[in-house]
């Protein structure tokens, strides 16, 4: 099951859908520091992780690096890493 969704995402565009992504949020952190760290270090220091966490998925992913392991897999979720990082950039963007 594992396989099948990581090969969902398989696909060159989703890849490049990935690195586009977490460059746009690398950058979000860069640029706004300090909305970055009012919004996800304040109150629950556990979100700023969590972003980093979905960066990290697509950094992997939109570079190119295959997975073979499933357990490795499962960690790395690209599709996890869509929603982490989705979510931070809207909320860093309009809250």
């Amino acid at each position: 099951m594992i396989s099948t969704l990581y090969n969902l995402t398989a696909k060159g565009l989703l890849k490049a859908l990935s690195f586009i992504l977490a460059s746009a949020l690398f950058v979000m952190f860069i640029t706004n520091s300090t909305a970055f760290a009012s919004h996800f270090g304040g109150k629950v220091p556990y979100l700023a992780l969590l972003a980093f966490y979905g960066m990290a998925i697509l950094w992997i992913h939109g570079i190119g690096f295959e997975i073979k392991s499933s357990v490795w897999r499962a960690i790395f979720l690209p599709l996890m890493g869509y929603i982490i990082v989705i979510t931070a950039i809207i909320y860093l963007q309009f809250f």
